[in-house]
């Protein structure tokens, strides 16, 4: 198994695993060529990102993971693809009946309010004494084909993105994961993640400090 930076040619498998390894997603639900759009702006947006594969022996994409510093992953595709996303809701209504899509739309519909309210702010700019950020290496996206999981690809991609932030100076990796998805949460266990609690709950947030 070997890990390399994906390219915009691979997208079209980069879609199929996604669609494989989460069918019951909102993006999936919107069809390939909503993920291959989303995808498509985390490879070529203004992000500092990691974007890298598995690859088996005959080249084949196994998995990928696309992690680092990204700017608007979501509102970003969100402006970029707004008439699309909306044709696409348009002729898939049955989508609203869906809770998990009603959950994504409501983040969505918060979204765009927070970019209209912030395009309509004055220009006066108030002085605030702000917190030094967590300076950490998020996991966005990762995934591995369903049927070759357990063949090392998600370690290896794992390891290797873990690197690349030590090389850059992170001290955290985090990652948001569905608290119900217990093969997942004991993988990242296994391989040092902690749960992040919130007021006493767990929501699905992971960290790892990379301080040595």
């Amino acid at each position: 198994m070997k890990v390399l930076s994906l390219t915009t040619s691979v997208l079209p498998f980069v879609v199929q695993i996604h669609r494989a390894a989460f069918p019951d997603s909102a993006l999936t639900k919107l069809g390939a060529e909503a993920v291959r759009r989303y995808y498509l702006w985390l490879l070529t947006g203004p992000h500092d990102a990691v974007n890298v594969g598995a690859f088996d022996d005959q080249n084949n994409l196994v998995g990928f993971c696309f992690g680092g510093k990204f700017r608007g992953a979501l509102s970003g595709f969100l402006q970029q693809n707004r008439g699309f996303l909306i044709r696409t809701v348009l002729m898939r209504p049955w989508l609203l009946g869906n809770e998990i899509f009603r959950e994504r739309l409501s983040l969505v519909f918060n979204i765009f309010r927070r970019l209209r309210k912030k395009s309509r702010s004055t220009t006066a700019v108030k002085k605030e004494v702000s917190q030094p950020k967590r300076n950490s290496f998020g996991i966005l996206a990762i995934a591995v084909d369903p049927q070759r999981q357990k063949t090392g690809a998600g370690r290896a991609i794992m390891e290797y993105c873990e690197q690349i932030a030590i090389q850059q100076g992170f001290q955290f990796m985090d990652l948001t994961v569905h608290p119900t998805n217990h093969n997942a949460v004991a993988f990242y266990e296994r391989l040092g993640w902690e749960r992040v609690l919130e007021q006493g709950e767990w929501k699905g947030r992971m960290t790892k400090s990379l301080v040595r």
